[in-house]
């Protein structure tokens, strides 16, 4: 499983940090006694599993998961580069 975006969040209040180049590693039916919480919306994934004879569509549907506990660990050599831009920021009214 690839994780699209990682933020490492503090409990002591800090602001969340984006943490860039990991894996999720470990047991993934464990992740399932981490849930803590769920969203309404329902999205959609459509992708390709590896396997031995090739690559083998599949389709999974799930809310937006939020779990207490995750394990990562850092790429071995990450192929991401920093932003050039700085994030946008909200329109001030």
């Amino acid at each position: 499983m690839l994780p699209n975006v990682v933020y490492r969040i503090y409990a002591d209040g800090r602001a969340p940090e984006l943490v860039r180049g990991v894996d999720l590693i470990g047991t993934p039916l464990a992740a399932f006694a981490k849930i803590t919480a769920t969203g309404d919306k329902t999205d959609v994934f459509n992708g390709m599993c590896g396997a031995e004879s090739g690559d083998v569509p599949v389709s999974a549907s799930s809310p937006a998961l939020l779990v207490s506990e995750v394990e990562v660990q850092k790429k071995a050599q990450s192929q991401e580069t920093a932003p050039i831009l700085p994030a946008p920021r909200s329109a001030k009214k």
